[in-house]
């Protein structure tokens, strides 16, 4: 960070550089000044590297629109001893990024894979809230940070 300026400074510049990569140009809001004029520089140099970098990222999400969850008791026979088991079956309706259709997933799941799965959705949320609460120190700000 030292290279370019303080730490802000830095990061409001790949702001500016990564949308301009994005959307394909550099924001005319930016004005006409010489730190515009350098930014816009620095954009051309750069633009191609850039822009194909950006194609690579994924800027939209799978949107989970409603789900179903279904939960059945299979009783096996009781000459072999076999015990009672329960499945849950989860329907997923999900919009698929850049699609307009609802698609359904499937996820049947037996008691074991359900709390197995439920462990590590609640890892996920716990490493999330660290990561939040590490931006939120490393940055200053005092507003929660916004994760999805």
């Amino acid at each position: 960070w030292n290279l370019i300026a303080d730490q802000k400074t830095a990061e409001s510049i790949w702001i500016v550089l990564t949308e301009a990569g994005r959307r394909g140009k550099i924001s005319e809001r930016i004005g006409d000044g010489d730190v515009a004029i350098r930014l816009a520089d620095a954009y051309e140099n750069i633009r191609m590297r850039l822009t194909s970098e950006m194609r690579t990222i994924r800027w939209k999400y799978d949107e989970i629109v409603d789900f179903d969850v279904k939960i059945s008791k299979n009783t096996r026979s009781s000459l072999n001893g076999d015990p009672t088991s329960q499945r849950i079956v989860v329907n997923l309706k999900v919009i698929p990024a850049g699609e307009t259709e609802v698609k359904t997933l499937v996820v049947d799941f037996d008691e074991a894979q359900l709390e197995d799965f439920i462990w590590r959705l609640q890892e996920a949320k716990a490493m999330k809230e660290r990561i939040q609460k590490a931006v939120t120190v490393t940055t200053g700000s005092k507003k929660k940070a916004t994760t999805r």
